[in-house]
C-alpha cells in the first residue's frame, strides 16, 4: 500500500468535501478493501475536527463502503468475490425490470437527461477522473430506475449502487486503467432511444458481464492476499 496523505480541509464544517475526500481515496485504492482508518491521522491530514470526520465515515457506513466494527473502529469494506457475484445478478435483474417500467414512459425529457448524463461520463473519461466516471456512470445507469415510477425498485437500487461504486472502482484497477473506453456507454443510450425493448435489455445484461470474469479473479487475488496476510499475523503473535 502507498503511502497516505490527505491534503486540509480550511473549512472544518464542509463534511461534504471530508466524505468526498474518503471516498476518493477509497476508490482510487489509496484505502484499500478491509483496511482501518485511523482517525486521529486523517483528521491531522485534512486539519479538521475529529466530530466532522466522523460524522462524514458515518455517512459512508450508511452508503455501505464502510463498516463500522464496535470497539474496534471503521473499516473499509472487504469485498470478495461472491459479493460481487451477488451484485451483479442482482443489477441484471433490476435494470430488466426496470427497462421493462421505464420504456412506454420514455418521453423527450428522458432522451435529453440521457444525453446529459451520457456527456457527463464521457467528459469525466476525458479527465481520466476515476471517481467522478464512477459517479457519472452510475447516474446514467440509474435513470431507467428514476424513471420507472416504481418506488421499491428505485429504493433497492440505490442501496446496491453504493455497492456499485466500489466494485466499478475495483473493475479499473483489474484493467489496470483510471476510466474505461469514451465510447463504452454508445450503445446502451442509442438501444434505449431506440424501438426494441427486449435488444435494450439484452444489451443491458452484456454490458454488466462485460470483463466480469477478470474482475472475479482480481477479487479473488485480493480475498488470498487478504489471507496469506492474517496468517502471517497471527504466526507472527505467536513468536512474541
Amino acid at each position: 500500500m502507498g503511502k497516505l496523505d490527505f491534503a486540509p480541509i480550511a473549512d472544518t464544517t464542509r463534511r461534504a468535501e471530508i466524505v468526498a475526500l474518503l471516498r476518493r481515496a477509497i476508490l482510487t485504492g489509496q484505502l484499500e478493501p478491509g483496511q482501518k482508518l485511523n482517525e486521529l491521522r486523517i483528521a491531522e491530514q485534512m486539519r479538521v475536527s475529529r466530530a466532522p470526520l466522523r460524522e462524514a465515515m458515518r455517512e459512508l457506513v450508511q452508503e455501505g463502503i464502510l463498516t463500522s466494527i464496535p470497539y474496534a473502529g471503521t473499516f473499509v469494506i472487504d469485498v470478495t468475490a461472491k459479493d460481487i457475484d451477488d451484485a451483479y445478478s442482482l443489477n441484471k435483474v433490476l435494470d430488466e425490470f426496470a427497462i421493462e417500467l421505464t420504456w412506454r414512459l420514455r418521453d423527450q425529457r428522458f432522451f435529453d437527461e440521457l444525453d446529459r448524463r451520457h456527456e457527463a461520463v464521457k467528459q469525466a473519461t476525458r479527465n481520466l477522473d476515476t471517481t467522478r466516471q464512477i459517479e457519472t456512470a452510475l447516474q446514467l445507469h440509474g435513470l431507467i430506475h428514476e424513471w420507472a415510477d416504481n418506488s421499491v425498485l428505485l429504493e433497492t437500487w440505490q442501496r446496491l449502487a453504493s455497492r456499485l461504486q466500489m466494485y466499478f472502482a475495483l473493475h479499473q484497477r483489474a484493467r489496470k486503467e483510471p476510466v474505461p473506453a469514451e465510447d463504452i456507454h454508445e450503445t446502451y443510450v442509442r438501444l434505449l432511444k431506440g424501438s426494441d425493448m427486449r435488444a435494450a435489455q439484452r444489451h443491458a445484461r452484456e454490458h454488466i458481464d462485460l470483463d466480469f470474469e477478470e474482475l472475479l479473479a482480481y477479487a479473488r487475488s485480493l480475498e488470498q492476499r487478504a489471507s496469506k496476510g492474517a496468517k502471517a499475523t497471527v504466526a507472527n503473535r505467536q513468536q512474541i
